[in-house]
């Protein structure tokens, strides 16, 4: 099989790891890795035996594929080099700084016949798949993404860094774009929102519930979703996935709970009963596979194969759609004024 040539267009906290895996692969020869900090790109180059280089006109031959993992705001100037050679691009989310510069990236992959893959990681998170599986048709869910200040990604909001992780999940779980988004964010450490919340309904019937923030003493990430199969709770981290739906009569014959609490002396002796008698609570260990081992394998395979990738460009430009009706929707408070900021998005525009 043909060896892959792979660049890394940007190395510092996220595309570093990049770097890192695809180096590691059979069948991918990392040619080149390109930053414009020499520090950084020689580190980065001499750990994997490649080549540092300033610039992507500096790439030395023919590429099979990229992983663009610069600042947010150079994703559109980055990527469409590439695609407008044909070279399928793998680009970091959010896809881009705005809907359309996303939308541009998406029409250029689409002209030129180039592969265009996001890395919505949490996507190929195996507690995630597991979650869907168990889930039905989803009715109500609701994702909680919280963390410390980490100092990186300063030149977006929460919004973009953090909650887009969700509203791809949420796309994912439903197929739907919501009807409509309601929001409230808050400025505590850098100059953009770094707390926000929002409901976005589906057209569907579902609610979709989203916390992000990035000013929280302890991270967590996770999911739920009341389907029509019952309840799923999963950690994000740890990949434990609990679900909980009605068993036997009560399934098919919910008014049976009356007769039984009103033939017990003390209806509140049956609270114990409830789980495991009544409601089946399972859980389940999903698997250790490294997300981003595998949205590079997905990226790899659909090279190989000329296949749609599994988070292909359209479903970028989705959520970063949804995500620019968050920011509209979005009524901040700033803890460094002492007051409503009102909408950032609108002020700005």
């Amino acid at each position: 099989m043909t060896q892959l040539r792979m660049a890394v267009v940007g190395v510092g906290s996220l595309g570093q790891h990049h770097a890192r895996k695809l180096a590691s692969f059979d069948g991918v020869d990392l040619v080149a890795v390109v930053d414009p900090n020499e520090q950084q790109g020689r580190s980065v180059a001499e750990q994997h035996g490649t080549t540092w280089v300033a610039s992507p006109d500096d790439i030395d031959g023919r590429l099979h594929g990229v992983i663009v993992a610069t600042p947010t705001v150079f994703h559109l100037e980055t990527a469409k080099q590439f695609l407008q050679r044909g070279v399928p691009a793998f680009v970091e989310k959010p896809l881009a700084a705005n809907v359309a510069d996303a939308t541009q990236l998406a029409a250029i992959a689409e002209q030129h016949d180039a592969i265009l893959q996001v890395g919505h990681i949490e996507r190929f998170n195996p507690a995630f798949a597991l979650a869907k599986e168990h889930c039905g048709v989803p009715l109500y869910v609701r994702c909680q993404r919280v963390s410390p200040y980490t100092f990186r990604s300063t030149d977006i909001g929460v919004v973009h860094d953090l909650m887009i992780h969700d509203i791809d999940l949420a796309l994912a779980l439903t197929g739907e774009l919501p009807t409509s988004v309601d929001a409230f964010g808050a400025v505590g450490i850098g100059p953009h929102e770094d707390m926000a919340v929002a409901r976005l309904k589906m057209p569907g019937g579902a609610v979709i519930d989203l916390t992000a923030s990035r000013m929280s003493p302890e991270a967590e990430r996770s999911l739920q979703i009341w389907g029509t199969n019952g309840c799923i709770h999963a950690d994000l981290q740890s990949r434990v996935v609990r679900t909980w739906k009605p068993k036997g009569q009560f399934r098919t014959t919910p008014q049976l709970v009356h007769a039984i609490a009103a033939s017990t002396p003390d209806p509140r002796t049956l609270k114990d009963r409830v789980f495991g008698e009544w409601i089946q609570a399972d859980e389940f260990q999903a698997n250790s596979n490294d997300a981003m081992s595998l949205e590079l394998q997905d990226f790899l395979s659909a090279i190989q194969k000329r296949t749609t990738p599994t988070v292909s460009g359209a479903e970028g430009v989705n959520a970063m759609i949804v995500a620019e009706s968050v920011l509209n929707a979005l009524e901040v408070w700033s803890y460094q004024t002492g007051q409503k900021q009102g909408n950032q998005q609108k002020a700005a525009a």
